[in-house]
């Protein structure tokens, strides 16, 4: 009799540790695929300098950087209240600070001040800039008109990341082909309304929209922002629009997911003006379910451990039937 008992409870505590453990594996599944949404991140750390080619001789090259060094030294502080300044020496040098809007003035001062440093290496240059991604720009020359280099300059840094895990899948292993392209007329002209927006301010622009508006292959929930800054010195609304215009020219219209499972962000730099353009997906529910169960692999997993807990609940009952009759 004892040996029965003993018998029965093994087959019960074995039964619902079973059954935990089944279900512990599907709660645990699903929340690999709540990860992606719970941990996105989108980095944008980055410096880019652009040092113009010094003269083939330069007599007075050491006098103008005895002029311009101080000025280097001193534009963050000068810069930072307001999110820009201009500042000229009497030795013919001159740099300009700018703070993409809505910097705080710590984070403005820290980003312009490292940004000087890095300005020290461009040697006898007697132009150059660069751009931190924290949000700043810095740049000097011996005059202060734009160069044609410098209206035309642009370098476009691009990051982002799948919000959502991609499908694993029995085909040639490649990502499938996803363009979802931008519209590049409608991007351009939504980057140059941003001049009339307050582009040109302390605090910069801002506007966001849905994909959808701005391109005509866009599927799921995807909103795209938009941020810009024009150097004060250079604010007249045409400039502005202008520059901004060629901003928006310069981005890949492909490649960026416009599906409701992916985040981008592409920084347009210019002399002259700052374009960001941003994607972004909301990352709660309801999630992209039926994306992953149309995946193989994943069907297979999902039946194994329904199948699998089926089993054990029919153990359980066959278990407790033929407890019942023994005890009859």
């Amino acid at each position: 009799m004892a040996t029965a008992r003993a018998v029965a409870a093994s087959m019960r505590l074995t039964c619902a540790l079973s059954t935990l453990a089944i279900l512990a594996t599907i709660l645990f599944t699903l929340l690999l695929l709540i990860a992606g949404a719970l941990q996105l991140r989108v980095p944008t750390g980055y410096v880019v300098v652009d040092c113009a080619p010094p003269p083939p001789s330069d007599a007075a090259a050491a006098a103008f950087l005895d002029s311009l060094l101080p000025l280097l030294a001193a534009l963050p502080a000068a810069a930072a209240p307001t999110g820009f300044a201009s500042l000229q020496s009497s030795g013919g040098a001159f740099t300009r600070g700018v703070c993409l809007g809505g910097s705080a003035l710590k984070e403005c001062l820290a980003c312009l001040a490292a940004a000087a440093k890095n300005l020290t290496g461009c040697g006898a240059s007697r132009r150059a800039g660069v751009w931190r991604g924290e949000g700043c720009f810095m740049g000097y020359a011996d005059g202060n008109a734009s160069s044609p280099h410098e209206d035309v300059f642009r370098d476009v840094v691009s990051f982002g990341e799948d919000v959502f895990p991609a499908v694993i899948s029995f085909d040639d292993g490649k990502p499938p082909s996803n363009p979802k392209c931008f519209d590049t007329r409608a991007l351009v002209a939504l980057a140059q309304s941003l001049a009339g927006r307050g582009a040109a301010n302390s605090s910069g622009a801002r506007v966001v929209t849905d994909a959808a508006a701005l391109s005509s292959n866009a599927t799921g929930k995807t909103t795209v922002t938009l941020r810009a800054q024009c150097a004060r010195d250079r604010a007249a609304a045409a400039d502005c629009a202008r520059c901004l215009g060629g901003s928006g020219r310069e981005v890949r219209a492909c490649g960026w997911g416009l599906d409701g499972e992916h985040e981008r962000v592409a920084d347009v730099l210019g002399y002259n003006c700052f374009l960001r353009i941003e994607t972004s997906v909301p990352t709660g529910w309801p999630m992209p379910v039926a994306k992953y169960m149309k995946d193989p692999v994943l069907i297979t997993l999902c039946a194994g451990m329904l199948l699998a807990l089926v089993a054990a609940v029919i153990a359980c009952v066959r278990g407790r039937k033929k407890r019942g009759t023994g005890n009859a």
